[in-house]
């Protein structure tokens, strides 16, 4: 809708008035001109055939004139309702110069369907015609109402519904009822107080509530109210009703119980629904007995309201044993027919079943199992074993199992090898004549011979040999024969036939003579004495071992054979054959001696090599192996020269991982944090065995310059430089009490860029604490010292200020310098590009590599792929400018910081190792024969 403000000049008044006008209404002008007729509609609403309008107007160029009012519907002018000239004091009152002659109320007919009506008032002078309302409704001048219910009552069916037209509000309208095609009629006349509620003016004899009489089965109805006046007839729809008055009922219960067949159930009729019915049921093709539906059923009533309890039948018929087919009909009292239950085919069976799982062979025959229980009742059964038609054995099926628990059964069977037939047989337990049906298994058996040599020693007074065991064939009863061997040459074979109740408790079905107690005649030197029990029957024959006995007068071994050292960093691997001789006892170990220095190992008979480690570097030794005895040592044998490796070898598998520390846990160098520094050095070097090289990063934090110390990462804890020197000696201490041969180690000691960044400081950075720390490490073999800077982009100092304390750091110190910074930013696909905040891959290469070649170290953050990746382009910046590529001297991560933190991630020290490696292998101008260091950050607190 749109709104025309329209102005009209009454006498020296100015009266503003709203106009609707519609997008479909007449003569719609964008402004009212002057002297237009003003007015407005009052009243418009709904009656029979249309709109009932109710308004005033007048034209104020005549303002005591009555203009006309008229309408529009849709555009077209169907109704002039002539001079606007009923009395309206009330525009008298508000327009004095019009009076009170202004007035209209008149019907404007509208026919079905959506419509826009516009009431218009025409004009007398200057000005034009004025549409004083519009509205849009849809005209339905047909009934009204609802078809709301349709239900069923015993031989009936009810509808209830309401209907009225508002041509004639308050008359009674006549429905045409169609029930299955066939047409009647009914009047809705029955009180309705909710629709004259809704409806006011209407009256309350609205209603339809019928009755009818119908056929059992399904019914189709339809409702139509009959137009009054205007409009046309209007459907209330259809409903469809199934009119089914037989008995409600159900079989609860049809099955084997006690011995009998247990038949339960319940039912009722609504046409008589607190009386008992009579139930009929056939089973087979006897003839049909009765049931009275009178027992108590309180779920029935409970379920049905209004029926009672009184409904429930059962009873218990004795069977015989087999297929049965039993039917349940209900007879019906009043409306309705009998409500058959159906037919149901149940088997009685009182007989027990029994299942047999397949056998498992034993040493003796074979082991049985399976299930077996009686339908009757949930005790055990008795259950009797046959083995190849012969009972063997009654057993008690009370065992639990996967399927049917509590009803299991298993047993031990003694056979002999070949092919059987177990089967397995459930006896009655109360109602039935039979045993269950014969579950059976076929299984073939192989056995073999059964033993023990229980002991080998010397006959009283000789020295002969007393060989004691046992020894017995399942298949067989005769005394088993047992083949013998000495040294490994055949002796006269024995019988196993002493007398042995020990056996024969263990295995009854073997008997009591399968002893064997024999001497043999030998010397008094070592001997070794095999026996083997022989198979009659389906087996095969079965070892029974061998047994070693010493010389009566045994002696040393002779030395070992063949003895060879294969040099390393810091240990050999020396390798050897046995003696010729044992010297008449087993060999009970081998010492291995170094010569200069005396280190020596020892290890068990049965090896043939072993390694040294502590050795010095490049020293030449030999090393002497010595096999011992019961009787002692033997007379060693001694390796020719080697000279140990020099220096730890190239590193091309995955570095051991070393513990380096963010340093946050002193204040100063108290005897408490000393000793706590000692501790930690130690703990490292225990970590750190022999064979490598190792790196050890111990990160500071940023310096400050001014106060001639250190703020530790992370922390606002401010250490100075003096008490930070006296910490790092105690941790080198620590570490050297510890170190391992050959285990050389690189303490590197790290500041960051992240504070006081410049020459000057470099050169305190050298100076106060590298320095220092650089005499104090000449006092331990094997440790040295560099500088380190955690050198990142993305930390507070310029890349100038960086290279200016770069410079600063070399030109004060002859000490290495190791890069353990990042790369942030940086391309990892290709060259000579920029970082972040305004750092490029070339500037991250000069302090990286090209300030120092020979003197620098770069160890980077390697937290994840790309970080390896962009190492690999800086480094290949600097070539492609014609510069050294970069020294790697390993890697650096955080693994064990981040799992402290719980707020970080970064891959292990193997896997980061790996992916620098083939970063660097990957390209020629890279490739690198080593890299020697892996190490991890934890956090110090």
């Amino acid at each position: 809708m749109t709104t025309v403000l329209a102005t009209v000049l009454t006498g020296s008044a100015v009266v503003s008035r709203q106009v609707s006008a519609s997008a479909a209404a007449p003569a719609r002008q964008a402004a009212v001109p002057a002297g237009s007729p003003t007015g407005h509609v009052d009243v418009m609403n709904r009656t029979a055939g249309g709109l009932w309008v109710k308004g005033w107007t007048f034209d104020p160029s005549a303002p005591t004139t009555a203009n006309a009012a008229y309408a529009w519907v849709d555009g077209r002018n169907v109704h002039s309702g002539g001079p606007a000239a009923n009395n309206r004091p009330d525009v008298a009152a508000k327009y004095p110069a019009a009076g009170p002659l202004h007035g209209f109320s008149w019907r404007i007919p509208v026919p079905q369907g959506t419509h826009t009506v516009c009431v218009r008032a025409g004009n007398l002078g200057a000005g034009g015609p004025v549409t004083l309302k519009c509205r849009t409704t849809v005209f339905n001048y047909g009934p009204k109402g609802s078809f709301e219910s349709l239900t069923t009552t015993p031989g009936s069916m009810r509808l209830r519904g309401w209907a009225i037209d508002g041509d004639a509000w308050t008359t009674p309208l006549t429905l045409q009822l169609t029930v299955d095609g066939r047409a009647s009629t009914i009047v809705a006349d029955k009180p309705r107080s909710d629709i004259a509620a809704s409806y006011p003016n209407t009256g309350t004899l609205h209603g339809f509530d019928e009755t009818y009489r119908v056929a059992q089965g399904t019914h189709r109805v339809c409702v139509t109210a009959l137009n009054i006046g205007y409009g046309s007839n209007a459907s209330f729809g259809c409903r469809t009703l199934v009119v089914d008055d037989r008995p409600v009922a159900a079989l609860d219960t049809l099955g084997e119980s006690g011995g009998k067949l247990q038949i339960r159930g319940w039912a009722f009729d609504r046409d008589q629904p607190t009386a008992p019915l009579t139930v009929s049921v056939a089973i087979d093709a006897a003839a049909p007995f009765t049931l009275k539906a009178d027992l108590a059923r309180s779920d029935v009533a409970m379920a049905n309201r209004g029926v009672g309890s009184a409904h429930g039948f059962a009873t218990a018929r004795a069977l015989a044993e087999g297929r049965h087919t039993v039917c349940v009909v209900v007879r019906n009292v009043g409306y309705g027919s009998d409500r058959s239950l159906g037919c149901r085919s149940i088997t009685v069976d009182f007989t027990p079943k029994a299942s047999l799982t397949a056998p498992k062979p034993t040493a003796t025959g074979m082991t049985v199992g399976g299930w077996a229980y009686d339908p009757d009742t949930s005790r055990p059964v008795s259950t009797r074993i046959l083995l190849d038609g012969r009972t063997v054995t009654t057993v008690l099926a009370n065992r639990k199992g996967s399927t049917r628990s509590g009803h299991n059964f298993a047993a031990t069977l003694v056979s002999r090898s070949g092919r059987h037939t177990v089967c397995v047989i459930a006896d009655n337990l109360l109602w039935g004549t039979r045993n269950s049906k014969a579950s059976c298994q076929s299984t073939s058996l192989a056995l073999s011979p059964l033993g023990s040599f229980e002991s080998l020693t010397r006959a009283p007074g000789t020295d002969d040999l007393l060989v004691k065991g046992w020894a017995g064939d399942p298949d067989s009863s005769a005394p088993t024969t047992v083949t013998v061997t000495v040294d490994g040459r055949a002796v006269p074979a024995l019988r196993a036939d002493a007398a042995r109740t020990d056996i024969a408790r263990t295995y009854p079905s073997l008997g009591t003579h399968r002893g064997l107690s024999a001497v043999l005649a030998t010397d008094d030197g070592e001997h070794r004495v095999c026996l083997t029990a022989k198979n009659v029957g389906g087996g095969t024959d079965r070892s029974l071992g061998c047994r070693l006995i010493y010389a009566v007068h045994p002696v040393g071994p002779s030395a070992p054979r063949s003895v060879k050292a294969v040099p390393g960093f810091g240990g050999a691997t020396v390798s050897w054959t046995p003696p010729s001789s044992d010297g008449g006892a087993p060999v009970t170990k081998y010492v291995v001696t170094s010569s200069p220095g005396s280190a020596s190992v020892t290890v068990a008979a049965g090896a043939t090599s072993a390694v040294l480690v502590g050795l010095k570097s490049n020293t030449t030794y030999r090393f002497s192996v010595r096999a011992s005895n019961v009787a002692g040592s033997g007379v060693p044998a001694v390796s020719a020269a080697i000279r140990t490796a020099a220096g730890p070898p190239a590193q091309r598998t995955p570095a051991p991982v070393s513990t380096s520390r963010y340093i946050r846990n002193v204040r100063g160098s108290s005897a408490a944090e000393l000793a706590m520094m000692r501790r930690e050095g130690a703990t490292d070097a225990k970590n750190n065995p022999s064979g490598h090289g190792y790196m050890v990063l111990l990160d500071i934090g940023g310096q400050d310059y001014y106060d001639n110390g250190v703020v530790l990462s992370a922390t606002t804890r401010f250490v100075s430089n003096r008490d930070l020197v006296r910490d790092v000696q105690a941790y080198m201490d620590g570490y050297a009490s510890a170190q391992r041969p050959s285990a050389p180690v690189v303490v590197a000691i790290g500041t960051n860029n992240d504070m006081d960044v410049s020459a000057a400081s470099g050169r305190q950075w050298a100076t106060n604490v590298v320095n220092p720390l650089v005499s104090y490490a000449r006092r331990h073999l094997g440790m040295s010292v560099a500088g380190a800077n955690d050198i990142e982009p993305g930390f507070r100092a310029s890349y100038s200020a960086t290279r200016s304390w770069l410079g600063g750091y070399l030109s004060a110190t002859k000490a290495p310098f190791v890069f353990n910074g990042s790369a942030d930013g940086c391309a990892w696909t290709t060259t000579n590009r920029r970082c972040n905040n305004g750092w490029t891959m070339a500037g991250l290469h000069y302090l990286a590599a090209a300030a120092a070649p020979t003197r620098m170290l770069n160890l980077p953050q390697i937290y994840n792929n790309t970080m390896a990746d962009q190492w690999k382009y800086i480094s290949l910046t600097g070539v492609v400018n014609h510069l050294p590529r970069i020294n790697f001297a390993g890697v650096l991560t955080e693994y064990t910081a981040c799992a402290q933190s719980g707020g970080c991630g970064s891959m292990g020290g193997r896997s980061a190792w790996s992916r620098m490696w083939n970063d660097l292998q990957s390209d020629s101008r890279l490739r690198v024969s080593s890299l020697p260091y892996a190490t991890d950050l934890r956090v110090d607190r």
